[in-house]
């Protein structure tokens, strides 16, 4: 997410994220988090994600775009109900560095779930000030897919963000606007397919 608490869990530093492992527990409350996790918050500036923060609240409390978090919800009832683990990979692009990252939720015992989150691939590229975590900001709103980082740009569609910058060149002004978070129609249409499917699995952005 690029502003606090905004989509997934997770915040994309500009340095390498690494393999993470945290666990819900049947309130879905965030109940551990592996040891990879307090340098992943401190690259992150610290405080948002600090263990001692975090342990113990609902996830739901970190993911504030509703279609993003409804897609959560559903397959969090399928992997409690049997199902088999779910696998999404989904950009989680930094200003300085584009991502592409997997996640793996499976069951555990008592109704947890264990969300397993790994990096498949990363390329450098010129900081993009829009994806700043706390700039200051215009009172205009842009909207980024929360899962394959596109932007929406009138009557251009859902493009990637340099592309976007090239045809909405406000998405570059020192004081850029501010973020809200949606799912493209690419993506709803992959996710609403892949959980009529067994095993659960999607693609949500590409490097």
């Amino acid at each position: 997410m690029r502003q606090p608490l905004g989509r997934h869990l997770l915040l994309c530093p500009d340095s390498s994220v690494p393999d993470l492992l945290y666990e819900l527990n049947a309130r879905d409350e965030i109940s551990s988090v592996n040891e990879e996790w307090l340098p992943f918050a401190l690259a992150n500036g610290g405080e948002p994600l600090d263990p001692v923060q975090i342990m113990g609240r609902l996830v739901w409390d970190f993911i504030s775009d509703v279609e993003t978090q409804h897609i959560y919800r559903l397959l969090h009832r399928r992997v409690r109900a049997g199902g088999a683990p779910v696998r999404l990979c989904f950009r989680c692009d930094a200003p300085a560095r584009r991502r592409l990252l997997d996640l793996e939720i499976s069951a555990g015992p008592e109704r947890r779930l264990i969300y397993r989150v790994r990096t498949l691939r990363e390329q450098e590229r010129q900081p993009v000030a829009l994806l700043e975590p706390y700039p200051p900001r215009s009172e205009h709103f842009v909207t980024i897919c929360a899962w394959c980082e596109r932007v929406a740009v009138p009557a251009h569609g859902w493009l990637e963000i340099e592309a976007a910058i090239a045809a909405l060149p406000a998405l570059a002004e020192a004081r850029p606007p501010q973020l809200t978070h949606g799912v493209c129609e690419v993506c709803a249409e992959a996710l609403h397919g892949a959980l009529s499917e067994e095993p659960v699995r999607a693609v949500l952005g590409h490097l």
